[in-house]
C-alpha cells in the first residue's frame, strides 16, 4: 500500500495540532477557525489513508462500502478547500457577516460534494499501487482547481484588506496545494493532495498562526503582534472591548530607578497574568496594556497590583494608568495608541494615577489630528503665509522692523487662527517645517528691492522651542539666507523664555554659532511665568520684549511701573534694546515713549498684515512720518 506520504502529512498535521492546543495563544475568532482547519485536514488525511485500505482489502468488504470510503476522501478534500477560503476572507467582513457567507459557502461546498458522489468512480490496484479514477476524480479535480484559484484570486480581489502576512501565506499554501493536485493528476500513483494540504498547514502555521509568535518571551506575556490582531478583530466586529495602557516610564525615571525597570516590569506581568479575563500585553517602551471585553476585569487587575504595590514598591504602584472604555469604537489600534499618547503628553504630575478617556479627551485628539492633517497639506499646497506686524521706533518716530507671524489660510482662504494651528504643530514636531518655511518667506521679502526702500532695518522671526534646541538649526538657517543673499544682520531670531527652560544649554549653543556670524537675538515675553534674569545675563541678546501681560499691568499698577522702570535701567547699562509689545492706545503709547521705551509694537498701529498690505502701510506711515 503507498500510504506513506500519507501517514507524514497526518504525523505532521497532528503534531501542528498538538502544538497548537498546547501553547499558550490569543484566543481570536480567525485562530478558531484556523484550529476546525486543522481538525479537517487530520480527518481528510485519515480518510485518505482509510480509502486506500479499503481499496486493498475490498476483498473482504462490500463494493458499497468501499465506494463510500473513496469517495468520502473525495469530499471532504472539498470541504478542506472551501475551510480555506472561509478562513481567508476571515479578514475582510466582521465576525456575524462572515458566518453568513461562511453558510452559503457550506451550502456551496455540500452541493460540490453531492456532484461528486454522484458518478462512478473507479479503481487502480497493481503491484501495491493504489489510486482512484473516473468521471468522480475528475470532477473533483476541476472543483479542486476552481476553487484553490478562486481562493488565490480572492487575495488579490481584496487586496487592501487582506493582511499582508495573511495574503502572502494563503498563495503559498494555495500554490502548494495546486502543486500536489497537479502531481497527482499527472501521475495516480502519487498520491500527494493530502501531504500537499498537510504541508500548506504548516506553512500557515509557522507564518500566521504560531502562538509562539504572539509571545513576548522575555516578559512571557503577549507582545505587539497579538495586540495588534486582537484590536483589529474587535475592531472589525464591533466588539466591545476596555484598553488600559500601564505607563511605567514617568514613575520609574522619576524616582531614579530605572536601572531595574524590566525588572519591575516583568514581576508586573507575572501579577496581572494571574487574573482570568484578562490578556496582558507588552507594548513598546515602558508600557503594559490590558484588555477585557469588561471594564470591572481591567479595574479589578489595575486596583489589585495598586493595592499590592502601595507599600513595596511604591513607585510601581504610582504608574499612570489610561483607561479607554469604549475602544472598539476606533478605527484602528494605531489610532488607539497616539490617542493614548495624546492623553499622556496631557497629563500633568498631580493628575489622577487613573486617567480615564472622555469624550471631551477624544473630541480634543481628533480635533488635534484634523489640524496635524490641516497643517501636512497647507504645507504641501503651499498655503502658509508669513503676516508682518510694524514695529515702531521711538527714537527715529518711523517704522523700521516688524515681526514675522505664520498664517495659514484653508482652502476656502480663510484664516485659521494660530491659536488653533501652532500647540498642534509644536506637539506632532511641524513647527520644524513652519518656522522653516517662515524663516524662507521672511527672506525673500528681505531680499526685494521693496524692502530696502522701505527702510526695514531688520525682521524679526520666531523660533520655537523644538527648532532652538535642533543641533542642526546653524545649518538650516544658513542655508536659507545664503540662497536668498540676504544678511544675517537683517534677521532677528525672537526666543521665548520657554525655550531657555527646557533646552538652555543646547539653545545657547545654537545662539553663540549664529551670533558669530552676525545674527541678532531677541528675548520674547520677558515677565512672563518664570523671567529669570540670568537669562540676559548668561545668553547673547540683543532686544528684550516686554510680555503684554506687563505692559496691561504698567498703566494700573504701580508695582509694574517699577519693574518697567528697573528693566528700562538694566537693559540700558547691558546694552540691550526694549520692545514694548501689545500696546493699544495712545495712552498706553505715550506712557511708554516717556519711559524712554525704544520700540512699540501693537495694534495701536497695526494688527498683523499680509505682505502687500504691510508695503502699503510702511509706505504710507514713514512718508508721513518724514513730512512731519
Amino acid at each position: 500500500m503507498n500510504i506513506a506520504v500519507q501517514v507524514c502529512g497526518l504525523i505532521n498535521t497532528i503534531v501542528l495540532l498538538i502544538f497548537y492546543k498546547s501553547a499558550r495563544r490569543l484566543e481570536l475568532y480567525k485562530r478558531r477557525i484556523f484550529y476546525y482547519i486543522l481538525i479537517i485536514t487530520v480527518i481528510d488525511i485519515i480518510t485518505d489513508i482509510l480509502s486506500v485500505f479499503a481499496i486493498h482489502f475490498r476483498g473482504n468488504l462490500s463494493p458499497v462500502l468501499v465506494e463510500i470510503s473513496c469517495k468520502l476522501y473525495l469530499c471532504m478534500l472539498i470541504v478542506q478547500v472551501w475551510s480555506a477560503l472561509i478562513y481567508t476572507i476571515s479578514d475582510i467582513m466582521p465576525k456575524q457577516k462572515h458566518i453568513m457567507v461562511s453558510s452559503v459557502l457550506a451550502i456551496l461546498a455540500i452541493i460540490e460534494c453531492f456532484l461528486v458522489a454522484k458518478y462512478p468512480i473507479y479503481i487502480f490496484e497493481n503491484d501495491g499501487t493504489v489510486f482512484t479514477y473516473g468521471p468522480c476524480v475528475k470532477l473533483l479535480y476541476f472543483f479542486g482547481v476552481v476553487n484553490l484559484c478562486a481562493i488565490w484570486i480572492t487575495t488579490f480581489v481584496f487586496d487592501k484588506r487582506i493582511l499582508s502576512r495573511r495574503k502572502y501565506a494563503v498563495r503559498l499554501w494555495m500554490g502548494i496545494w495546486l502543486a500536489g493536485m497537479a502531481i497527482q493528476a499527472i501521475n495516480n500513483a502519487l498520491l500527494v493532495a493530502g501531504f500537499a494540504a498537510s504541508l500548506g498547514m504548516m506553512v500557515v502555521y509557522f507564518l500566521l498562526e504560531n502562538p509562539e509568535g504572539n509571545i513576548d518571551k522575555q516578559y512571557n506575556c503577549l507582545n505587539s503582534i497579538a495586540l495588534s490582531e486582537y484590536a483589529g478583530e474587535c475592531i472589525l466586529n464591533e466588539d466591545p472591548f476596555v484598553l488600559c495602557n500601564i505607563s511605567m516610564d514617568d514613575s520609574m525615571v522619576h524616582k531614579g530607578r530605572n536601572d531595574d525597570t524590566e525588572k519591575r516590569q516583568r514581576e508586573l506581568i507575572t501579577y496581572l497574568n494571574t487574573f482570568n479575563g484578562i490578556n496582558v500585553f507588552k507594548n513598546f517602551d515602558k508600557n503594559i496594556i490590558i484588555t477585557s471585553g469588561g471594564r470591572d476585569k481591567v479595574m479589578e487587575a489595575v486596583e489589585g497590583f495598586r493595592k499590592r504595590y502601595m507599600i513595596s514598591d511604591p513607585g510601581l504602584a504610582d504608574s499612570k494608568v489610561i483607561l479607554l472604555e469604549d475602544a472598539h469604537s476606533f478605527t484602528s489600534l494605531e489610532e488607539i495608541l497616539r490617542l493614548i499618547d495624546y492623553m499622556k503628553s496631557r497629563r500633568n504630575e498631580d493628575d489622577e494615577s487613573i486617567v480615564t478617556v472622555t469624550e471631551k479627551n477624544v473630541e480634543d485628539y481628533e480635533h488635534r489630528d484634523m489640524m496635524r492633517d490641516e497643517i501636512r497639506r497647507a504645507l504641501h499646497d503651499d498655503r502658509v503665509e508669513v503676516f508682518l506686524q510694524p514695529i515702531y521706533s521711538t527714537e527715529s518716530k518711523r517704522f523700521t522692523s516688524a515681526e514675522a507671524l505664520v498664517r495659514i489660510r484653508n482652502k476656502d482662504g480663510g484664516l485659521i487662527s494660530p491659536g488653533l494651528f501652532i500647540p498642534v504643530a509644536e506637539e506632532t514636531g511641524q513647527i520644524n517645517e513652519l518656522g522653516r518655511r517662515v524663516l524662507e518667506k521672511t527672506c525673500e521679502f528681505m531680499a526685494g528691492s521693496e524692502a530696502e526702500s522701505l527702510g526695514l532695518e531688520y525682521i524679526e522671526v520666531n523660533l520655537s522651542v523644538v527648532q532652538a534646541e535642533r543641533m542642526t538649526l546653524f545649518e538650516e538657517i544658513m542655508e536659507t539666507v545664503k540662497k536668498y543673499r540676504v544678511e544675517p544682520g537683517r534677521i532677528n531670531l525672537e526666543i521665548t523664555e520657554s525655550a531657555l527652560i527646557q533646552a538652555k544649554d543646547a539653545v545657547l549653543n545654537n545662539m553663540n554659532r549664529l551670533k558669530d556670524v552676525g545674527f541678532t537675538f531677541a528675548l520674547d515675553d520677558f515677565g512672563k511665568g518664570e523671567s529669570n534674569l540670568m537669562y540676559l545675563v548668561e545668553m547673547p541678546f540683543d532686544i528684550l520684549k516686554l510680555d503684554m501681560d506687563m505692559t496691561k499691568a504698567f498703566h494700573v499698577n504701580d508695582k509694574a511701573k517699577s519693574a518697567v522702570r528697573t528693566v528700562r535701567y538694566m537693559a540700558d547699562d547691558m546694552k540691550l534694546k526694549v520692545v514694548a509689545e501689545g500696546i493699544e492706545t495712545r495712552e498706553e503709547l505715550d506712557a511708554f515713549v516717556e519711559y524712554d521705551i525704544d520700540y512699540i509694537q501693537g495694534y495701536h498701529f497695526s494688527k498683523p498684515l499680509p505682505m502687500p498690505d504691510f508695503v502699503r502701510f510702511i509706505k504710507k506711515s514713514n512718508e508721513g512720518s518724514r513730512t512731519a
